[in-house]
Order: C-alpha cells, then structure tokens, then sequence
C-alpha cells in the first residue's frame, strides 16, 4: 500500500504542475491518477468518508451542459466543447474517493502541492522568457519585455498558452507563494512572489491583476487585526502597481487606460475592452431571446457569430466567445444551467467558511472574478487548473487548516 501512496501522491503533483509538459501529455497524466486512485480505493479495506451532496452538486452544472448538447443543431461542436471540459468530471470524482483520506491529502501533502504550482509556474515564464530572447532574432531584452505576452501564444509550440490563462496560473502562485510565507515566515517565497509580481506585469491582462489586487484588499480587511500578517501585502501590491504604470508596452500602450472611459470604448475597434462590450451587447440580446433554455452549448458560436455579421466591427472569423463564463453558461443552458453553476460557487463559499478553509475562499473568489471577463471553464488551460485546485479543497473534508 506504500508504494500505492507514493504512486498516487507523486501522480498528484505532477498534476499540479500540468504548466510544464506538453499539452499532449497532459490527459494521460489526468487519466493516470484517476486510474491510481480507483485502483488503491479497490486495496483499500478501510471504509472512507464520502460526500455524496458535494460530488452530485460539483457535477450538478456540468449535467446541463450535457443534456444541451443534445438539443444542438451542432452536436459534434457540443460534445467537443464538453471533451475540452473533462476535467470538470474528473477532478471532482478523484477527490471525492480521497475524501477524508488523510494518508494522500494531508497538511504537508497540501503544501507540497502548493510549492508544485509556484516552482512549475515560475519555471515555465522563466524557460519561455529566456527561450525567446536567445532565439529571436534582433530581441533585445525590451523588445522580449514588450512582446512576451504574444510569444508564449504563437511560438511556444507544444506549450501554447493564452497570456490572460497564464497570468491566472501567476496570480494563483503569488497568493500561494504570499500565504507560505506569512505562514512560515520563509522569506524565499516572498522573494519568489516579487518575481511573480514583475511577470504579472509583464503579461499586463486587466482581468487577473485586478481579481489579484482584489482578494489582496479582501485578505487586508479580513486581517486588519493582525497587522503583522498583513503589513508585507502591502508594498508587494504597490510594485504590481508600478509595474503597469512603468514596464514597457506594445505600441507604449496600456491597456488599463481604457478603463477610464468605458462608453468610449465601445466604439473603439482597437480596444480589447472596446471589442468585449460590442460581445457582451450581442450576447445579452441573444439571451434576451431564449432565457430559460438557452441555444444548447454546440449552437453558442453560431447564435453570437450571427449577430457578429450586423456588426460594425467585430470579425466573424475570428470566432469570439463571450468572455464571461456566466453568460456563455446561461446561452449554453438557459437559467437552470446558470443557476446550478450559480449554486455549486455558493456552495464552495459555504463549505470554506464552514471549515475555515481561506485558501479555499480566496481561490474561488479569485476563479469568480476572473470569470467574469474569461471563459475559463472552456479552455483546456483555464478548466484543468480551476476544477483541480477547486475540487483539492472543497473535498478534503476533515482537514480543517489550509
């Protein structure tokens, strides 16, 4: 059985560092923990606890996704839309057999876990970040500054990544880099967490700097009393600061500018912001049209893409999604998808704040904020990452310090 435990507790790591391999091997090691943890459930002779409401509530969304796809003109985009999603299924029942099962999920298995996460993170920007400034011919280190954010998505073959998903992975590894320190106060991983702050500035996406310094300011209010703990956030979060204002920038063009004037934006082609207000005008109209049913999940595309034709700006070919995992749920499913999934996030919150678990709370605090302008949950990168770090915590049931 020991070396069943070593199998499945070295299966988990490798998971939590999914960041470095190849996006091909990726399911296979998925897979392979799941296999191993079915396999030692069989060898197992002692009974462990099981919560059948929180697996039935964490699958309960994805039911209505399945059961669109099959009212969808488009069943094959659907089912493969719902493959991508996978690991919405899997996560939650390999956590749900480790349930209580203190020899795989324990404090210092967690914190392993966590360390996985930063050092894969870390080494990932690193490799890539040097990788493209010796490669590229006529980058000088300013000029690989300016366009890593770009790089990482169109020359990292094997590795693509979107820079929006890889500075959630950042922020991800900043909050647990930020919490081993004030916990064992090892100043190595607030040196490692200033490194991740200049990456997060490097990539410069609004979303999950803005969800960061969000649940910096919720963690400060919540520890207002504990001055100590709390007084080390706040210098951290100035330099994320002059970062965006001073790192260099494609074009010398910050894009946090275009908060400023959001009506303005709409209007402007150029503007990332600009183009998701035309996206979200189009898909509140659409809902407006079928709000209990929604379109089925394989019809998304081709309800938005049509009304993308009537616009002035947006391009067609270029597929947009909706950029906000809520209304892409609700045009998937109608109101009962979006209320279930709705559901399944409250439950989360009510479960960490039942067993006091913070890095549970902050987490899917952080995964909802970014939900609101990504569409996580539909993108290989962004559902893997969410559904395991999710479904690690909201399953470890008689663990009760994070």
């Amino acid at each position: 059985m020991k070396i069943i435990n070593n199998i499945t507790l070295l299966l988990i790591y490798l998971n939590a560092s999914l960041l470095v391999f190849p996006d091909k091997v990726k399911p296979y090691l998925i897979f392979s923990l799941l296999l191993s943890i079915v396999f030692r459930k069989l060898k197992l002779k002692t009974k462990q606890k099981h919560s059948n409401q929180k697996l039935l509530i964490s699958l309960g969304f994805f039911g209505f996704l399945l059961v669109s796809c099959f009212f969808s003109d488009n069943f094959y985009v659907g089912y493969k839309k719902l493959e991508s999603s996978a690991s919405l299924i899997i996560f939650p029942l390999i956590f749900y057999l480790l349930a209580g099962d203190t020899q795989i999920l324990n404090t210092k298995s967690l914190e392993v876990i966590k360390k996985m996460v930063i050092f894969s993170t870390l080494l990932f920007l690193i490799f890539s970040f040097s990788y493209f400034y010796i490669t590229e011919p006529y980058y000088t280190f300013k000029s690989t500054l300016v366009h890593y954010s770009n790089l990482i998505n169109i020359r990292n073959t094997g590795y693509l990544i979107h820079p929006i998903y890889l500075s959630i992975y950042v922020g991800v590894s900043i909050v647990f880099s930020l919490e081993l320190f004030i916990k064992n106060k090892k100043y190595v991983f607030f040196i490692l967490s200033l490194v991740l702050l200049i990456f997060m500035g490097i990539l410069n996406k609004k979303g999950p700097i803005l969800s960061l310094l969000v649940i910096g300011a919720f963690y400060l209010f919540r520890n207002k009393l504990n001055l100590k703990k709390s007084i080390y956030l706040v210098p951290v979060f100035l330099l994320l600061i002059l970062l965006i204002i001073y790192l260099p920038k494609y074009n010398n063009i910050n894009t946090f500018s275009e908060l400023k004037d959001l009506i303005a934006q709409k209007s402007n082609e150029d503007s990332s912001t600009g183009i998701r207000l035309q996206i979200y005008d189009c898909t509140i109209r659409n809902i407006s049209k079928s709000p209990i049913l929604g379109y089925g999940i394989g019809d998304v595309n081709v309800v938005l893409n049509n009304c993308y034709l009537n616009s002035n700006s947006l391009e067609i070919q270029k597929n947009y999604n909706t950029h906000n995992q809520y209304f892409s749920i609700w045009l998937s499913a109608g109101i009962f998808g979006l209320m279930a999934f709705l559901f399944y996030l409250f439950t989360v919150f009510k479960i960490a704040r039942k067993q006091d678990l913070k890095m549970l709370y902050l987490l899917n605090l952080y995964f909802i904020l970014n939900m609101l302008t990504e569409n996580i949950l539909e993108r290989e990168d962004g559902v893997i990452f969410f559904s395991f770090l999710i479904n690690l915590y909201f399953f470890k049931n008689d663990l009760n310090d994070d």
